[in-house]
């Protein structure tokens, strides 16, 4: 994927995170703090901005660009890990190896992984880790059949919805959430309800 095509999914990304703040926040109300919505919306803010100079950049470059001004600028704990997944992510797609479709599932691999030895979740626990284990997933898959790079994001972002439309009946087991998790139950998990807003906008923009 060439940064330029990189520059306008992270943007198409933003827009979308920027218009669903409220509901972040109020998923996240649930069981936690109720400001992911604001730490995503400057999350979203970085990706534009980096976004802006995608032309000038490798798509590792820009990846890791993106990883460490959202470190800076959203230091909470889902900020320090979406800064986490892009870093990780970064790391990934350096070199030419691969299609296109593969150092996509690549980037995401390592996100997850690194989201997980950040956060220290587990899969079940009904985090954002587990919504990125079924993106995840869904690109291995695409992977395996040669799929398109436009239908495995599709198909990821479908994953992605699908894991936190069902989340809503699991009880949290980690973090601030697990102290409420009867609250919690009936609503999707926020980090995984941003993941699928994140990725339905950018499989939009690969139509």
């Amino acid at each position: 994927m060439a940064a330029p095509t990189l520059g306008r999914a992270l943007s198409a990304a933003a827009a979308a995170l920027l218009s669903s703040a409220d509901e972040l926040n109020r998923l996240d109300g649930f069981a936690g703090d109720g400001d992911l919505g604001i730490t995503m919306s400057e999350v979203a803010r970085v990706l534009d901005e980096q976004a802006a100079g995608a032309a000038h950049m490798e798509p590792a470059e820009l990846l890791r660009s993106c990883g460490a001004a959202v470190a800076r600028r959203a230091p909470s704990t889902s900020g320090t890990l979406t800064a986490t997944a892009f870093l990780r992510a970064a790391k990934a797609v350096e070199g030419d190896g691969g299609s296109g479709l593969e150092r996509v599932a690549a980037c995401f691999t390592a996100a997850m992984e690194g989201v997980q030895a950040r956060g220290k979740a587990s899969l079940g626990d009904r985090t954002v880790l587990d919504g990125l284990d079924a993106v995840c997933t869904s690109l291995k898959a695409s992977v395996k059949e040669g799929s398109s790079l436009a239908a495995a994001l599709r198909a990821g972002a479908e994953a992605a919805s699908r894991f936190a439309d069902a989340s809503a009946s699991m009880a949290p087991k980690t973090g601030r959430a697990s102290w409420m998790a009867e609250r919690a139950l009936g609503h999707p998990d926020a980090g995984c309800q941003a993941l699928a807003i994140a990725l339905q906008a950018v499989a939009v923009s690969f139509e």
